[in-house]
Formats: structure tokens, sequence, C-alpha cells
């Protein structure tokens, strides 16, 4: 039986006889990817002896490729969870007597080009730059941002879109958007804009929103810590933000806002100016796509900053199309950050992409020309938050 077919209960069986351990100092497994998370856990409690010598050496050993079944669990566990890469990573851990043990992992990127004996002659190659791109990238370039069948698949590169951040202009515009969860993950993501049009996603905000209210001050938390601009800091009268519908009509216990409130309601009583997003699913998608689409310069015209926000770069290649409707995104998964790109990117939508009917755009214009009346006519300190990153 190959191990890539195993369940639970093949290797329960497969390695019940504990003669197994003790004659081995290690499994291994080729292409972990193709089996489940619990499998691989399950064969790793599997490593243990008597015998404190034999315990010195046992080990667990696995390679995969991008792609797979299973293919997630092992980039968030390893690719993702291994970084800087080629490194070993310590996480401590208290045990019950309140000694410490260290538990390692790494993760050790190869291709074929690491492979002296498949790349010798180059017919291995030739034959894996026939593939088509998205398989090219996955088996020849060892991209584990190339998921078959996700959504952005065709446009998405993480070499291009997800860069370090850097001190921004103090001039730039920025506003935030946000989508709403409860004990579902909960997105605030800020963003601003250069003068040629392109969007930076600066920062983010992700968990459980729990309150209105509670989401509020950590977003003013965020704010209070930011490190955005060496020549600024932003407060929270300098920017309005875009909220899913759904957080202002359904009811919270945001106590402080008026008794029983919405989730909207909680955040604006820390101060936040909130209009509805454009929900436009299409129009949100299109927004997306046009922006990760290179531009003729080679870049594209949305910027992630990876090391503030590790969520939307998680997500965003994970995304899956829709089996009923090709054209969009799967909702069943991970999209709360998506989404709150979304209510971003259509608030900044392409030049000759502004979707027609988008609802509360009056309103917003209304309230920008209102800020920059009152920022022509009176000079408030007060209103910018100085603090920095604390030592």
């Amino acid at each position: 039986m190959s191990v890539c077919d195993l369940t639970v209960e093949d290797a329960n069986h497969y390695i019940s006889d504990a003669r197994l351990i003790n004659k081995n100092t290690g499994v291994g497994i080729d292409q972990v990817e193709e089996i489940a998370e619990e499998v691989y856990l399950f064969l790793a409690m599997q490593l243990r002896s008597k015998n404190a010598e034999m315990r010195k050496l046992l080990f667990m050993r696995v390679t995969a490729n991008p792609g797979g079944l299973h293919a997630a669990w092992v980039k968030r566990y390893f690719v993702e969870g291994c970084r800087p890469h080629n490194t070993i990573i310590k996480t401590q851990v208290t045990l019950r007597n309140g000694k410490k043990r260290d538990v390692t992992k790494a993760f050790v990127p190869a291709t074929l080009y690491d492979n002296k004996y498949l790349c010798e002659d180059g017919a291995y190659e030739a034959t894996l730059l026939k593939l088509p791109e998205h398989l090219r990238r996955m088996y020849l370039e060892g991209d584990w941002d190339v998921v078959i069948g996700a959504y952005f698949s065709h446009v998405w590169n993480r070499s291009v879109h997800v860069i370090p951040s850097f001190s921004i202009p103090g001039h730039w515009p920025i506003k935030f958007g946000l989508d709403w969860g409860t004990t579902a993950p909960a997105c605030t993501l800020w963003g601003a804009q250069d003068g040629d049009g392109n969007v930076y996603i600066i920062d983010e905000l992700y968990g459980p929103g729990i309150t209105g209210r509670t989401w509020g001050e950590k977003m003013l938390k965020k704010l209070e810590l930011q490190k955005w601009s060496h020549e600024r800091k932003w407060g929270v009268k300098d920017m309005y933000g875009l909220i899913d519908r759904e957080a202002m009509a359904a009811r919270g216990s945001d106590t402080g806002a008026g008794g029983s409130a919405t989730p909207a309601a909680g955040i604006q009583w820390c101060g936040w100016r909130l209009f509805p997003a454009n929900k436009d699913r299409a129009a949100g998608n299109e927004q997306w796509l046009e922006r990760l689409l290179l531009k003729p310069n080679g870049k594209p015209s949305v910027f992630i900053f990876g090391d503030r926000c590790p969520n939307l770069v998680r997500t965003i290649p994970m995304l899956m199309s829709d089996p009923h409707n090709p054209e969009d995104v799967d909702s069943s998964g991970d999209d709360h950050a998506f989404d709150t790109g979304k209510y971003l990117l259509l608030d900044w939508p392409v030049k000759g992409s502004r979707p027609k009917d988008k609802t509360g755009d009056q309103d917003v214009e209304r309230w920008l020309a209102m800020a920059k009346h009152r920022k022509d006519m009176e000079n408030a300190p007060g209103d910018t938050i100085t603090t920095g990153y604390g030592d």
C-alpha cells in the first residue's frame, strides 16, 4: 500500500506493532500533500520508543509538491509555518511537570535544478516546460501559491503582488475596508493610494470580532501603533471605512453604544466613520482582477505589504472558483480578507471601470467634500494620534 493512500485506520493497522518503531529510527513520507493532516499527525504520534538512545534518533521526514488533494495544510504548516526557509524553527512547549521542551520543524525548498541527475540531460525539464503555465509554476518553479481550480491562479504572483512594507508619503489618502464576523473572523484592511492610482494595502486586523465596540477598540490600538509613515501619524478623523451592510443591520450587544446596537454602531462609538460597502460581487471580483493584472510596465496596480497583511496574503491564492459559477469566488472558503479588500478597491476603482449603481457613493463624496472643507478651514493637531510603537 502506498502511504499516499493511507487513512487513519490504515495507518493504525500498519504501525500497530510497536516493533516497527523499535526497528526503525523514523518515518518518511513521499508526497505528503496526498494525505490528510490528521493522518500525518497520527503517524507523527507513533514516533516513540522506550529506549533512551533510540529516542535521540527518532525523526520524521516528508517530501511534497505544490498542488494535491491536501496541499493546503502542507502549505500552512510547512511552507508558511517555517519562515525563513532553510532554517530550523523551534517552538518551546511547557510540559505538565514545568520543564521546557523544544519541538522543531523546517522547510527546505528545492526545484528540478537542485537535482543534478534529473536536470542533467534536459529531458525532464523539457517535459515540464511544455506544461500549462500554472502547472509549470507548480512543478518546475515550486510555486506553492498556485492552486488548481483557484480563482486567481492565472494572475496571482506573490513575488510581484506582495512587497515588504515601506514608509509611505504623508500626503497619500488612507481609508479602510471592514468585513464583520462575531465568531468567524472579522477583518479590517487599511489601504493607501499613490498619485498614479496604485493601491497599497498597508495593514491588517484579523480575528473574531466579538462585539463592534471591542473591534473598534482594537482598531484604535492598531492606529495608535501605526508604522505607516515617517512623515506623519494618521488619526481616526483622517479616514473613513466601508463596511459590510449586514453589520449595519444585524443586532449586537455593544453596551455603551446605545444599549443593544449593531456591530457597526459599536465601531462608530469608538469614533470610526463608516459607510455601507458596495457588495456587487461581480464588480468586486473585476476590481481585484483588474488590479492584479500586470500593466505594460510589468507591474500590477495593487500591492500588499506582506509583513503586515499575512492573512490576506495567505487566503487570496487559496480562494477557489464557485463550482456552480466559475466567474465567481466560492464563498464557502476563507474569503473574509478578500471581501474586505474588495470593499476598498470598489471605492478606489480602476479608471474607466467605476461600477454603475454604486449605492453609497453620494454619501461618501458628500462626506469627503465636508472633510476637505473642514481641513481647509481649521488646523486641528489634536485630531492626530502621535504615539508610535513602544520600545
